[in-house]
């Protein structure tokens, strides 16, 4: 298993990632975005969806909402932002390419 701060390391401008799961809204399975922007808060995606370029924000949370082995990293939700202590996962990315 990585750490956090691997992860924030790895994405970097230019990395390509695929989403593998997206809990949210599933019509973003399998997407191929390109990490636009790189913060020490957050990092942005760009992708075209439906012909249009969009862009979308990853904002940090906390290390423990983070798993990250081999080139697959997960997004859990704040368990206590929701009061009943389960981690769910809400995001599942492989990291494809520089």
């Amino acid at each position: 298993m990585k750490t956090f701060s691997q992860l924030k390391r790895d994405l970097q401008k230019g990395v390509k990632i695929r989403t593998i799961l997206n809990n949210l809204k599933p019509e973003f399975n399998g997407e191929i975005r390109t990490i636009k922007t790189v913060q020490t808060n957050a990092v942005s995606f760009e992708c075209v969806r439906n012909g249009r370029e969009t862009e979308s924000w990853l904002w940090w949370g906390k290390a423990a909402n983070y798993e990250y082995e081999g080139n697959i990293f997960k997004v859990y939700d704040n368990p206590m932002e929701h009061n009943n202590f389960k981690r769910e996962l809400l995001f599942e990315y492989e990291i494809m390419e520089a």
